[in-house]
């Protein structure tokens, strides 16, 4: 664990079978979909920070799979589980069956009043939740007021690249800066979209909870 505010990504790879003997607490089909990487510059061969696994048979594309098994990059001892409890509910808990927070995601809406996506960790003990909203309000308001503009580029784009016969993606996303706070302690995890890594205090917040929100939020924008 660091003492100090560190910069880490998460990637989402194409699973792995799990080789060797089994691992105590995963499933006999448990494979490895994603890790948890600091941002300073590693060599190739250095361990993650984590690795998640999920069982085989969750990983259909357009879903988070869960449940999932978040475990220590260079030991390999688990570190916490991430269950479904309801929908966009989810439980986590350490390896002896501990809860440590319970992460909920609000999907965002237009009508009848436009909202944004809202992810909240209440962990076990603490009075307030850790909570974040997916795009800053001046995003936001950007991305909405210059989506005309944005929308011929990209058509323009996508009929020059058919002709052409590239396969860029000219499309845009929209605003994901999301600020995890919580009252009286501040901004505990931040996710910067341009350059997709997040920012941890591990004084504000477990770094397991971090990683877990991390990796959730993460599933469900790039499946």
């Amino acid at each position: 664990m660091h003492d100090a505010s560190y910069t880490f990504a998460v990637s989402v790879n194409n699973p792995v079978p799990l080789s060797g003997p089994p691992v105590p607490g995963l499933p006999a089909d448990a494979e490895m979909g994603a890790t948890v990487r600091l941002r300073a510059p590693q060599r190739s061969e250095d361990p993650p920070l984590a690795r998640v696994f999920a069982p085989r048979s969750a990983q259909a594309k357009g879903t988070v799979p869960l449940p999932l098994w978040i475990h220590d990059g260079p030991s390999g001892s688990p570190w916490c589980s991430v269950r479904p409890a309801a929908a966009d509910t989810y439980d986590v808990h350490a390896p002896d069956g501990t809860p440590l927070a319970r992460i909920t995601r609000r999907p965002g809406r237009v009508l009848p009043w436009p909202r944004r996506v809202r992810w909240s960790a209440r962990l076990t003990g603490a009075p307030d939740p850790v909570t974040g909203k997916e795009g800053t309000w001046y995003a936001w308001l950007i991305h909405t007021t210059t989506a005309p503009v944005w929308f011929l580029f990209a058509l323009c784009m996508m009929l020059y690249a058919y002709v052409d016969g590239t396969t860029d993606d000219y499309t845009f996303g929209r605003p994901v800066r999301t600020r995890w706070r919580a009252p009286r302690t501040g901004l505990a995890l931040d996710y910067r979209g341009l350059s997709k890594v997040y920012r941890c205090d591990p004084h504000r917040l477990d770094p397991r909870i971090a990683y877990a929100l991390a990796v959730l939020q993460t599933y469900g924008r790039e499946r």
